[in-house]
Parts: structure tokens; C-alpha cells; sequence
């Protein structure tokens, strides 16, 4: 195929240094927990930068017969084939954020070992509602698709996207080298057919500070403890000081409220805020009982709740100084429950704000019912090819690489970000690895129903609205102006109203459309 070498140059010219001092990893990570974006926004890239990734690139052009030796072999783990399909020039349209992000995190790669296709990025939906989605579908006709993961039903019943279990068995693609919980939710949407993969997926662990629980003569935390236990340990550090500041038994994730928190206990131990039609089940002795233990512990200032740094003028924040205002990374929190990619940041603090402490991992907390069953577990994007599409080989052959050892080991080279589907096959330090994130199971069904909720709630401002009124509560609570009958009875009134205007809204948009 006879490409102009200045093509690189375009499709990786919008490719991100950094937006409010987060690198365009941290970025992209950010992106994937909200839907997808109605349109691309342009942004700038120093002359420099953009010089050198161009310079890699047309070196990576001008390799490509040498390089391919090196990506040669295994491609998601069959045996090196020729494919048919990459005999002759193929334009392969891929759903994904935008070109140069895909280009950096999959198609450069991909491109070198098939020299003859070409990508493209065509615009994003302007919308995961299932009807709108389908327009753009038929609009842009991409080869291969990126949905969220309660669209996969919608989509696979309609035979829009192609079951992958014959492909795979056929090309000897292994299934069991995935994480068993991300296949198997993957499934779970499609009716019990896979109908997609994953590069990544994310879920929780307690971070615990080892070098603090020696000191204070307290045994750390274990695997598959419970909320109760862990907020019990916690307590133990009420009180405790270093060099004149307090130790904090627990610290949450940046941005997570005292109602957040209190969602996340209830949630392990099986708890909703509504049932399945949307009644509120707030008003309960389970839910009095999480509300009692966490609201205690933001008023006693065992948990941490500090102020973190804001943006300055310019919208920067860096990450040093985030890491110097969490606890955790100052020596002065036992425990936080993070996500997954957290991880990285405590990598990183050894070296920006020389945190030396020795530090671990352990499971999320669970239910004292389910102790193998992790309750914070998500996938952002599921990748599915599209049925009607004249490129299903090749769309193939990319989703192979996307989600294949090849790809899971470089970016665990490159002490990536997001966490792989695929378990890492040894560590060096089981105790700072990442094993702690696949010894749990997940209730597949729940993991689901919770993506739907995230994606399509009764209305646009159902979740904010509870998450307000919730947080309102939680802090009369904790500041004393409301006792804890009085907050979870009022949360249970309020979610009831907008539960009750959620539903008329529901109504009313029905009734329009007809």
C-alpha cells in the first residue's frame, strides 16, 4: 500500500502531553468513567513533542520489515498465521475515543505487523440510548465497535454483533487466560453467548501502610475481611499522632463523600438504595446499622476527610501535589480503599514526594454471606465486531491484539494504569502486586444491572439527585444537627420523591414519542 509517510504525522497529532498536569493515561482513564463523548476536542501539542512522536513513528514505518519479526509469533496466543485478509489494502474503521489515542495505545503496533491496513476513527455517538446508538451504527458502519457493556443485549439480539465463541475455539484463542469475572459478565450480557472482550476492566482494594500498623503494634489487615472488621481495625487508630499530626485509621478515594462511603459498605454487604422498580429501601436496621459505623467515624476523625488541593487558574493540578495532600502517601493514613490504578500513584510517590513506607495490598472488603464476591468491580468499554462488516477478519485479527499477552505484557512493562483482563502470570512482590484484584469473584448480574443504572437512570439527574440528598444527610449526621433516625428517615422521603418525579418524566417522554 502506498502511504504517505506524513500520514503518521496527522493521525497522531492531536495525541495529549498532559491536560491539568494528568498524563494522557490518567486522561483517557477519566474519559472511560463517563459516557461517550459527543464530539473530539482539539488540543495542543508542543512542537517538540509532536517532532519526536512523528519521528518514531516514520522510523517504525521505515523498520516496518524488522519490526515485524519482533511483533511476529503469537498474536493473542495461536500460532503466526498469514491472513488472508491481509494480502491486499484494507481500511479498518475502529469506535474508540480518537485517532491518536488509538494509534498510541493499539493501532501503531497492529499497523507494523500489517503493514496493509489503515486505520480510521470515525466520529463519536452522541449518544448510548440504544435507538440513537443504532442510527450512528448504520450512519459510520464501523468494523469494529465500542459499547458500553448493557448495550451488548440490545445490540446481540438484533444480530448486530458477532458471537466470538467459534472464532476463538477455531483460531485457538484462549478464553480461560482471561479473568474468569470479566468473561463471564461479558457473557452475562449477552445471554450467555460472548459477544465482546476487553483490554481492561477495574475494581477496588485495601492499600495498607505495614510500616504504620509495626509501629502502633497492630495486626494489618487480611483478604476477604469485612466492611465491619475493616471499620473496626480503623477505630484502633482513633487518637494516634506522628510528629504532631493525626494518623487517620481510613482514607477514601479523592472525591468520595461520607455518602459515597456509606454506599460502598451497604453495597458488599448486598444493599440498594432502591429495589429493582426503583422503591426506596433505605429506611432499614441494615442500612441504620452501615450509616451508625461510617458517620461515627467521620465525626471521631478516624477516617480521613481533608481538603485536597484545588485547580489553579490555568485548570492545573499536578501530581505531586495531589500526593502530597493524601494521606496514605504521607505516612499518616493505616488504610485507603482505592481503585485498581491507584496502585501506580503509590509507584509514583516513592519517587516524586519520597515516600518510603512499606505498604500491600489485600482484597476489597466483602460480605460476611459471599466472602469471594467483590462488589466494586466495573468494565468501561466492551469491544464487539460488527456483524455486517466486510472487514470481520481483520476487525478480528485487532481485537485479538487489543485483548492478547502481547499488549496485557507491555503495558504491565510499562506499569500502565489500567488494569489487564487477562491476570498477570507471576509476580516479583505478591504482597505490592496486582493479584489482590483477581482473587475475588463478581455477581455478574449485579455488575450489569449496575451499568445500566450508571447509563441509563430514570432520568438524566436521578443519580445526582439521590447522591445530593444523600450527602446532605450524611453530613447533618456527622456535624450533629440531625440524629440518625432523623437523616436516614428524610433520605428515605426524598428518594421517594424523586423517585415519584423520575417516573412522570419516564411517563411523559413516552407519551411525546408516541
Amino acid at each position: 500500500m502506498n502511504r504517505n509517510r506524513n500520514d503518521w504525522e496527522k493521525e497522531l497529532s492531536e495525541a495529549p502531553l498532559g491536560i491539568g498536569g494528568f498524563n494522557e493515561r490518567t486522561m483517557r482513564k477519566i474519559k472511560e468513567r463517563v459516557t461517550v463523548p459527543a464530539t473530539r476536542k482539539s488540543r495542543f501539542q508542543p512542537a517538540f513533542a509532536g517532532a519526536m512522536v512523528v519521528l518514531l513513528l516514520v522510523s517504525g514505518w521505515w523498520m516496518r520489515d524488522s519490526l515485524s519479526g519482533w511483533f511476529a509469533g503469537k498474536e493473542g496466543g495461536e500460532p503466526a498465521r498469514t491472513d488472508a485478509w491481509d494480502q491486499e489494502d484494507v481500511v479498518l474503521k475502529i469506535q474508540y475515543y480518537d485517532q491518536a489515542s488509538f494509534m498510541n495505545e493499539f493501532g501503531l503496533p497492529f499497523v507494523v505487523r500489517h503493514p496493509n491496513a489503515q486505520i480510521e476513527v470515525p466520529p463519536s455517538p452522541e449518544s448510548t440510548d440504544p435507538e440513537n446508538y443504532k442510527v450512528w451504527l448504520q450512519q459510520y458502519e464501523p468494523d469494529l465497535l465500542q459499547v458500553p457493556l448493557f448495550l451488548v443485549d440490545s445490540l446481540s439480539k438484533e444480530g448486530l454483533i458477532q458471537p466470538l465463541d467459534a472464532w476463538a475455539k477455531r483460531d485457538g484463542f484462549k478464553l480461560d487466560d482471561f479473568h474468569a469475572p470479566v468473561i463471564g459478565t461479558i457473557r452475562e450480557a449477552g445471554d450467555g453467548a460472548l459477544y465482546g472482550l476487553t483490554p481492561y476492566f477495574e475494581t477496588y482494594a485495601l492499600y495498607y501502610n505495614k510500616s504504620l500498623f509495626d509501629r502502633f503494634g497492630i495486626t494489618p489487615p487480611e483478604d476477604r475481611m469485612t466492611w465491619n472488621e475493616v471499620l473496626e481495625l480503623a477505630a484502633r487508630f482513633n487518637g494516634q499522632e506522628q510528629s504532631g499530626q493525626p494518623i487517620y485509621g481510613l482514607a477514601t478515594d479523592r472525591g468520595m463523600s461520607p455518602f459515597e462511603l456509606i454506599r460502598s459498605v451497604g453495597q458488599a454487604d448486598g444493599l440498594r438504595l432502591t429495589d429493582a422498580d426503583l422503591n426506596p429501601t433505605i429506611d432499614s436496621p441494615s442500612w441504620r446499622n452501615v450509616w451508625d459505623k461510617v458517620t461515627s467515624g467521620f465525626r471521631d476523625e478516624w477516617i480521613f476527610e481533608g481538603v485536597w488541593p484545588s485547580s489553579a487558574s490555568d485548570g492545573h493540578i499536578s501530581m505531586t501535589d495531589l500526593y502530597k495532600a493524601d494521606p496514605f502517601l504521607t505516612g499518616h493514613a493505616a488504610m485507603t480503599f482505592r481503585p485498581s490504578y491507584y496502585r501506580e500513584d503509590v509507584f509514583s510517590a516513592v519517587d516524586q514526594i519520597g515516600f518510603r513506607d512499606e505498604w500491600g495490598i489485600v482484597t476489597q472488603p466483602v460480605s460476611s454471606d459471599r466472602s469471594d464476591i467483590a462488589s466494586e468491580f466495573s468494565i468501561s468499554m466492551v469491544y464487539a465486531i460488527n456483524a455486517k462488516s466486510p472487514n470481520q477478519d481483520a476487525a478480528w485479527a485487532m481485537l485479538r491484539y487489543m485483548t492478547g499477552p502481547e499488549h496485557a505484557q507491555s503495558n504491565r512493562s510499562k506499569h500502565y494504569r489500567a488494569l489487564s483482563s487477562r491476570p498477570p502470570a507471576s509476580e516479583s512482590n505478591p504482597t505490592t502486586g496486582e493479584s489482590a484484584f483477581y482473587r475475588l469473584g463478581v455477581d455478574s448480574s449485579a455488575v450489569l444491572r449496575d451499568e445500566e443504572s450508571m447509563y441509563r437512570p430514570p432520568n438524566p439527574s436521578f443519580i445526582q439527585s439521590v447522591l445530593a440528598a444523600g450527602e446532605e444527610e450524611a453530613r447533618g449526621t456527622i456535624m450533629g444537627s440531625k440524629s440518625l433516625e432523623q437523616a436516614v428517615d428524610n433520605l428515605q422521603k426524598r428518594t421517594e420523591e424523586i423517585v415519584a418525579s423520575a417516573n412522570a418524566t419516564k411517563e411523559e417522554r413516552k407519551e411525546n414519542k408516541q
